[in-house]
């Protein structure tokens, strides 16, 4: 986190579906984001998909008959117009070959779409609806993709454009559709019936009903999560989550358990080498700069190029902008 992004530590302002499942993947991440005010630009994968869904946004608000290819093709004119103005984008630094691959990608999810149902049957209430309100004394917020009516029922419908997860995996997935279907009911008594994840690049759709124990269990979630959170704050401390996903994780760096997860996983042959902490922990290796430490303590090391001035700390120093220490066996291992 740079010096431009650190701002006094305040809690948000409510859950949100992805929030409260970063909390529950990684509460030190959700701290350095949320609490912290650490910015984490978007990579490619979530650019990609914010391209597709500005598409389909745009497609779906047109009038019924008027929701055909030729149209999503003007629309996608728009919408790549509006990525390549994004700081975020401009920050993968893509190539001309990478960005043709980037665009092919995106139109093959919508075109996708339109041979996944016909939009100009689908009777649409909203678009990008955005949502707040408190639900046992939790403030909530979010975005749906889409609302619709079939009938006289309302439902749920959110594009998605990564994989299809496995059934075992889904239940983050069922948890954000109850998010919202607990949200359109405290905002306007109505509760949607079902909620469907729509797959575009996979073709691909999932539904949930939504019934009196889903969305009440997924309350109760939430009613728990904000109570975890304000005990952490408060002085419970924020705690870190280790795992196959601290290799894709910006804050890994700057986190001594995530670095030895991601340099155990590598030793053992479990990390891609195209994932971010990957190419992070060998930069780090390189750059070790071995630290006299008093006799009887173990050795420690420094991970940038900046040593700490007092080389006997026993703990681990958090600090990027002077160093980051850690026990040369947990982080960087011997070679």
């Amino acid at each position: 986190m740079t010096q431009e992004t650190v701002r006094e530590r305040r809690l948000p302002t409510g859950l949100s579906p992805s929030s409260m499942d970063l909390y529950h993947q990684c509460a030190k991440r959700f701290e350095v984001q949320k609490i912290d005010g650490g910015y984490e630009p978007a990579g490619y994968e979530a650019l990609l998909g914010t391209f597709v869904h500005r598409v389909l946004e745009l497609v779906m608000q047109e009038e019924a008959g008027d929701r055909t290819i030729e149209a999503a093709k003007a629309h996608a004119r728009v919408a790549w117009a509006e990525t390549l103005a994004e700081a975020d984008f401009q920050l993968l630094s893509l190539s001309d070959d990478q960005m043709r691959e980037f665009r092919w990608r995106g139109w093959h999810s919508v075109e996708n779409y339109f041979d996944m149902e016909d939009p100009n049957s689908v009777l649409v209430v909203d678009t990008e609806q955005y949502l707040k309100c408190v639900i046992e004394d939790v403030p909530m917020r979010g975005i749906i993709d889409r609302l619709d009516r079939d009938g006289d029922e309302l439902v749920v419908s959110d594009y998605k454009n990564g994989k299809v997860p496995k059934p075992q995996y889904r239940g983050s997935k069922w948890e954000q559709l109850n998010f919202y279907a607990a949200m359109v009911e405290a905002t306007t008594g109505e509760r949607p019936v079902r909620g469907r994840l729509i797959f575009t690049a996979h073709s691909e759709v999932l539904e949930t009903d939504f019934t009196d124990k889903s969305v009440g269990a997924l309350v109760n979630k939430v009613t728990a999560t904000w109570q975890d959170v304000k005990d952490d704050f408060e002085g419970r401390g924020f705690k870190t989550q280790t795992g196959p996903l601290c290799a894709w994780c910006p804050v890994m760096p700057t986190c001594p358990p995530g670095a030895a997860e991601v340099t155990m996983r590598m030793k053992k042959g479990r990390v891609r080498e195209d994932a971010p902490g990957y190419a992070m922990i060998k930069q780090m290796q390189r750059q070790v700069d071995v630290v006299a430490a008093p006799q009887g303590v173990p050795t420690l090391i420094a991970l940038t190029h900046h040593q700490p001035e007092d080389v006997g700390l026993l703990g681990v120093i958090l600090d990027p902008a002077v160093a980051v220490v850690a026990r040369w066996d947990q982080v960087v291992g011997v070679p």
